[in-house]
């Protein structure tokens, strides 16, 4: 029984320090164990690098929009009315620009009474931020100033902002 019980005592020991031996090794491991972020300009780097993406250059979309603005008759010289339809007309193309980019948001209302329509609304409103257009034609003829805008971003730019 004595033999019994010294091999008993024999075997924990050997399973306890197997045991302790797992733990120093999943210590150690752990303790190599590096955390990075990655952001997407890396994963595409690396991409790259790898050959697993073909590189080109990244392609823009270009927008435009043509802004029209009118003289005012009573301006004091023909030098300010130059100028405020020359704004009204960049006012305009942003809008347009703006208008494509985030869309047109339209708001309408009927009113009937007796089986016959006795009022109609229809309100449009566009929302939205236009930076770095650039204007690529102006001119001015017979009181109507006409401006060409352009808009380029980038097509991952393009993808990031306004997909949703």
């Amino acid at each position: 029984m004595k033999s019994l019980y010294v091999a008993l005592l024999g075997l924990s020991i050997i399973i306890m320090s197997g045991c302790s031996s797992k733990n120093n090794d999943i210590s150690a491991a752990s303790q190599n164990i590096v955390v990075q972020k990655v952001d997407k300009d890396d994963i595409r780097y690396v991409m790259k690098q790898e050959k697993m993406i073909y590189d080109a250059e990244p392609a823009e979309a270009t927008f435009s929009a043509v802004g029209e603005g009118i003289a005012p008759l009573n301006t004091v010289s023909h030098a300010q009315s130059l100028a405020l339809a020359k704004r009204a007309a960049i006012a305009d193309a942003h809008r347009q620009l703006a208008e494509k980019l985030y869309g047109v948001k339209i708001n309408s209302r009927d009113t009937v009474r007796d089986a016959m329509l006795k009022d109609s609304t229809i309100t449009a409103q566009v929302s939205g931020l236009i930076k770095n257009a650039s204007i690529v034609e102006q001119d001015f003829k017979d009181g109507l100033y006409r401006v060409r805008m352009e808009l380029r971003l980038d097509q991952n730019k393009w993808q990031e902002i306004f997909a949703y």
